[in-house]
């Protein structure tokens, strides 16, 4: 009897003792702490200045890439780095020619045609300028002779001889100019398929896309994240690739819309590699979109993008790699915080539960700044004051 009374007292005292721990694990002591905001980002390093390398802009249309040099290779000067196909356009070429040609024929034979046309015209003018001369050189007026009807008719045989030879020459310049117009097409058309082919030529011969000079490859990615590839459907000047110069670094960030809180210009930040997490570097802010963007395909989330720079280059700093930042929204100060997911919230405004001597009680309170994870107290609570981490009131 005596152990079972042993054993009973203690189950008592520990079922007594299990609230009081677990509500101690459940408050917080108010205090003063160095309090810093930041906003959390994540992006990539860039270079500071590159040169770009694009689609040929002297091409007309689109091209299709053929070939790319892998990412990240050490290229030289004049070393080929991109090749497009050109299959489409010694088509097109072969028959701009084709046509061409066929135009060139017909020019020639319609030259042909006119200087015949021209030809005949002449010899009925010669014709009739003869017939007209010898009418007016034999024709006889003298009634002695002949009567007065022949002399009528010989008149008016010259009369009509002239007729002729005007219509004639009016036939003659109406052909000359339908034959011009002719002509002047012909070479209009002559000249659009030369035109063509010179500018086939010239995109046949930029094919290939050269290194201005030595450096680093690097791929561009489009408004999708995607990467140029073989086969891929390109416009003129389209950026696809960059020698950037990575002397000289800098990241490119984006933070989540929501969470962009008083970000500024000229803003400390700190970050470190994701393939190296266990150094920390510096930097700040050097730009800051002024509206936020959607950065993936069908992802409704928008993000502010921001440049920032970086206190320490090095050569272990290259294009492409992913970082995590902090942004320093505002540099360290003490400030009396409390943990966010402890403040609540009603018609009446923020409140917590204060731990008193009789139990909770429902204090209001004044919030200042806050991070991701504490908000600051400006009224309402003081240092070494107990609050509740769950509402008392919620869970009753």
């Amino acid at each position: 009897m005596k152990y079972l009374a042993i054993v009973i007292s203690a189950l008592l005292l520990t079922a007594c003792s299990e609230p009081a721990e677990v509500d101690a694990q459940l408050t917080y002591a108010v205090k003063t702490a160095p309090f810093k905001n930041y906003v959390e980002a994540k992006g990539e390093l860039i270079a500071a200045t590159e040169t770009v390398i694009s689609t040929p802009a002297s091409s007309r249309g689109p091209q299709t890439l053929a070939w790319l040099m892998p990412e990240y290779s050490q290229v030289k000067k004049g070393e080929v780095v991109a090749r497009f196909d050109g299959r489409v356009m010694s088509k097109q070429k072969r028959e701009s020619e084709f046509s061409n040609d066929k135009v060139s024929q017909d020019l020639s034979g319609k030259n042909t045609e006119i200087d015949t046309r021209r030809k005949h015209l002449g010899y009925d003018i010669d014709i009739v300028e003869e017939e007209k001369q010898f009418a007016e050189t034999f024709s006889i007026d003298d009634v002695r002779i002949i009567s007065k009807l022949d002399i009528l008719e010989q008149a008016q045989k010259v009369d009509y001889l002239n007729a002729k030879t005007d219509y004639f020459n009016w036939q003659s310049e109406q052909f000359n100019s339908s034959a011009q117009g002719e002509l002047d097409l012909l070479n209009m058309q002559s000249q659009q398929h030369q035109s063509k082919i010179d500018m086939l030529n010239g995109n046949l011969s930029s094919l290939e896309v050269v290194a201005p000079h030595d450096g680093l490859l690097t791929h561009s990615v489009n408004w999708r994240g995607e990467k140029p590839r073989a086969g891929q459907t390109l416009w003129p000047g389209q950026k696809i690739a960059g020698l950037p110069d990575i002397s000289v670094m800098q990241i490119k960030l984006f933070v989540k819309e929501r969470e962009a809180i008083n970000l500024q210009q000229d803003q400390a930040l700190e970050f470190s590699l994701i393939s190296d997490p266990s150094k920390t570097f510096t930097g700040k802010v050097t730009k800051l979109a002024p509206f936020p963007k959607s950065i993936k395909r069908q992802d409704p989330q928008k993000y502010y993008e921001l440049t920032a720079s970086i206190d320490e280059q090095g050569a272990h700093l290259r294009p492409g790699l992913k970082v995590t930042a902090n942004i320093i929204a505002n540099q360290a100060a003490e400030k009396l915080v409390v943990p966010k997911f402890s403040v609540f919230a009603d018609e009446d405004g923020a409140y917590v539960q204060l731990k008193t001597a009789s139990g909770y009680s429902k204090t209001p309170v004044s919030l200042g700044q806050s991070n991701l994870s504490h908000v600051e107290i400006t009224q309402g609570l003081s240092e070494g004051d107990v609050i509740a981490l769950v509402d008392k009131e919620g869970k009753l």
